[in-house]
Order: structure tokens, then C-alpha cells, then sequence
């Protein structure tokens, strides 16, 4: 009997161990899975309304290795706001203080989700594995499931009066006015631009923004841009709205003002943004200073078609100012013309002279040409003269006299018309190509 107590005494205290084990594992790791808006998990949600799911699987130990599962959720609409991530984390206490040892590690993800349809929507239970790796002892596998969680989804209000159904935690309008208001003036074209940031919805969700017509002005035009915020509380969407607005009267007239409506979740219950109406009072158009206006922009039209034109005109100007420049370059006498000019004036031996136009000659022609007839032809009639009594004058059986000075003069203005026909023949048809056909 003594024994039968003894081993009941050893199984109570084996449970009552294995059951504070279990305790104290259970408050190392934890499921906290908030709702954004809060008050979604006693007031329900609408559809269309946007909820955030802020999941963390929180552990006092590192982990080597983790997973979070969550499947996915039916009938709605899903964006991820972040990815799964570890992060550490400082856990408070009750008083909203941090304590010894609050370090902790979070693995945890962030979700939008948007029902589509009313009634009940089923987060269902996310199951979180992985390694932990405690300091004290050696690394374990874990596994956690935390429970489904059932939200009510209310469908959308009857009563709601809005073009679109939008269901928005808050939202903003401001606008800005081109002209100002007690400035403006009979025949002024003036743009009202208005800006409104709907929290809770994507820019595609929006509508546009209706601006009512009244006596007196006329609505020219207007432009609409949208764009989606990604914040952790959800999406942010923001338009920009601007309207053209002609006013054409003298008299007082009223330009209407702007309201956007949105079913506030919380509240259940419409609410909306506005921008005032404007009363505007024109001043009378001023036919002195609409005529000053009226001659500034034809001045203004006049100069811009002066310069358009100096602008077409600068560039054949530039290529032909071009041209004429490389034209004098091309007549100047280069150094070889020089050369042969300076021995023709100095008193020398008819053979040293000669040896100076030979030089010339390949300088002009090329360096393995010797000047002969066929050269002196392509200079002209009196080049070939010239040469030709050159020539009788120290080969020929009679001899002949040659003025070294005329000879240089002929030849090097003769050269110089030559290159520069070259020169026009090669340049004229590419600058037709470049100013008409281009």
C-alpha cells in the first residue's frame, strides 16, 4: 500500500513538472495577431472596407529557421503590405514600460485584405514552424497553430447617396486657385485644382470629382491623376483634380463647391470631405490693358517667328560663311609657292633655278612627278608657255631667255586657280545636298 502511495506520489510531481514545462514553453512563443481598424473584431467590417492583418510569432529565442504558413482567405481581396521578416522587438509590460530581458524576436508579416462580399470572412488558423536555438540547451523543432478567427462583414448601406461605394477610415480635400479670387476678371480663364488623399483605398477605386455647372462661366476642360500609397496601415490613394474655368460675365456668379461622400466604418454611417463653394464678383475687363496684352503677345509672336527665322537662316549662313572661308585658305600660296617665289628672285645659276621648279613641281603635283608639259597643260596656256621657254632655255640647241620672276608669278597663280576649281567641284555639290535636300 506504502508503494502503490509512493507511486502516485512520483506520477503527480512527473505531471505536475511536465504540465510547468509546457507553461514555460508556452510563454517563450506567441501568437500576436492585431486588426487595423481595431474595433473590426467587435463592430465588424463593411465590403469594400479595408482591414489590415498584422500577424507576429513572437519567441524569446532566436530562430535558426522559421515558416509561416497562412492559407489563403475567401472572399476577399488581398495585397501584401510586407513580407515576412524577423525582426527583434521590444515587448512592454501592462503599464506600457519595457522589462529586463524584453528583447524579443518577431517573425511576421503584414496583410490587406478587402472583403468582397457580406456576411462572415474566416481568417483561418496560421501555423508557424521552424528551429529554435535557446542558449541553454540545445536547438528543437516547434510548431504553433493559432485558432481561426471569424469577422462579420456588413454589406453595403442602401441609404448611401455617393456616386461609388467608398469605405474609408479617413479622408482629406484641399484645392488651390491659379488666380485669386478677388482678382479675377471678365474673359480671365482661371483653373481650380483640388486635391483629396482617401485612406483605405487604392487609386484605381476612386471616382472622379464632379464640379456642378452654374450661370456665368463655362468649364473648358479638366485633367485627372491618380496615384496608391503603400503604408503599414494600409493603402493611401490620392487624386488630383484640375478644371479650366472661363468666366464670362461681369456680373456675380457662384462656382460650385466640391464634396467627396465615403461610409465611415466606425461611425457606420455616411460622411464626406468638401471644398467651399466660391462667389466670385469679376472686374470689369480693362480695354486698355487687354490691348496692351493683345500687342505684347504680337510682339511676342513676332520675335518668335525673328528668331525662328535667324535660326534657319544661321545655319546655311554658317555653312556658307564656312565655305568661303576654306575657299581664301585654299587661294593663299602655300610654303612651297613661297619657296619657288624667293628663288625666283635671287640671282642664280639657270640650273639651280631649274632644280628649284622641279621642286615646286612635286611639291604641286605629287611627290614622284616631274614637271613637264603634261603638267604646265592643266595650269593653262600661258603656264605652258612658260615652261616651254624654260625648257628651250637650258636643253634647247638655240638657247632662249626666261624672266625667272614671270615664270614663278604664272605658275603659282595658275596652281592656285586650279586648286581652288578642285576645290569648289569637290565642295558646291555636298553643301546643294546639305541646304536643300537634307
Amino acid at each position: 500500500m506504502i508503494r502503490v502511495l509512493l507511486a502516485c506520489l512520483v506520477l503527480c510531481a512527473g505531471g505536475t513538472a511536465a504540465l510547468a514545462q509546457q507553461a514555460g514553453e508556452a510563454e517563450r512563443r506567441w501568437f500576436q495577431v492585431t486588426l487595423e481598424p481595431s474595433f473590426v473584431t467587435t463592430q465588424g467590417a463593411y465590403v469594400g472596407g479595408e482591414i489590415v492583418l498584422h500577424i507576429q510569432f513572437i519567441s524569446s529565442d532566436p530562430f535558426k529557421r522559421v515558416r509561416l504558413d497562412l492559407p489563403a482567405i475567401e472572399g476577399v481581396r488581398s495585397a501584401v503590405l510586407a513580407r515576412p521578416h524577423t525582426r527583434q522587438v521590444e515587448v512592454l509590460d501592462a503599464d506600457g514600460y519595457s522589462t529586463l530581458g524584453s528583447s524579443k524576436y518577431s517573425h511576421e508579416t503584414r496583410l490587406a485584405i478587402v472583403p468582397e462580399r457580406s456576411g462572415t470572412i474566416v481568417i483561418p488558423p496560421i501555423t508557424v514552424t521552424g528551429i529554435s536555438e535557446p542558449a541553454d540547451r540545445q536547438s528543437f523543432e516547434f510548431t504553433e497553430i493559432r485558432p481561426e478567427e471569424v469577422i462579420v462583414v456588413h454589406p453595403a448601406d442602401p441609404a448611401f447617396a455617393g456616386a461609388a461605394w467608398i469605405v474609408s477610415r479617413d479622408a482629406t480635400m484641399g484645392e488651390a486657385w491659379s488666380h485669386a479670387i478677388s482678382e479675377i476678371r471678365n474673359g480671365d480663364t482661371v483653373r481650380r485644382t483640388v486635391t483629396l488623399s482617401v485612406a483605405g483605398v487604392t487609386g484605381d477605386d476612386l471616382p472622379e470629382l464632379v464640379l456642378d455647372p452654374d450661370d456665368g462661366h463655362r468649364v473648358l476642360s479638366t485633367e485627372v491623376s491618380t496615384r496608391t500609397e503603400k503604408t503599414d496601415l494600409g493603402f493611401i490613394a490620392h487624386l488630383e483634380q484640375s478644371w479650366d474655368i472661363y468666366v464670362e460675365t461681369e456680373d456675380v456668379t457662384h462656382i460650385s463647391g466640391i464634396r467627396f461622400p465615403y461610409w465611415d466604418p466606425e461611425l457606420g454611417q455616411p460622411a464626406d470631405v468638401a471644398v467651399p463653394p466660391q462667389r466670385i464678383e469679376p472686374l470689369k475687363r480693362d480695354a486698355m490693358a487687354l490691348r496692351q496684352a493683345l500687342r505684347e503677345e504680337a510682339l511676342a509672336g513676332h520675335r518668335a517667328n525673328r528668331l525662328g527665322l535667324i535660326g534657319v537662316l544661321s545655319v546655311p549662313m554658317a555653312a556658307l560663311t564656312l565655305a568661303i572661308g576654306l575657299l581664301l585658305w585654299r587661294a593663299l600660296p602655300g610654303r612651297a609657292d613661297l619657296r619657288f617665289w624667293r628663288a625666283s628672285r635671287r640671282e642664280a645659276d639657270p640650273l639651280e633655278f631649274y632644280g628649284s621648279f622641279l621642286a615646286w613641281g612635286r611639291d604641286t603635283f605629287g611627290p614622284h612627278t616631274t614637271m613637264g608639259r603634261e603638267e604646265a597643260q592643266l595650269l593653262g596656256a600661258r603656264a605652258t608657255d612658260q615652261v616651254g621657254r624654260l625648257h628651250r632655255s637650258i636643253f634647247g640647241p638655240s638657247g632662249g631667255s626666261v624672266q625667272p620672276s614671270r615664270l614663278a608669278a604664272t605658275l603659282i597663280l595658275a596652281s592656285r586657280r586650279l586648286v581652288m576649281r578642285r576645290f569648289l567641284s569637290a565642295l558646291l555639290p555636298g553643301m546643294a545636298r546639305f541646304l536643300f535636300l537634307r
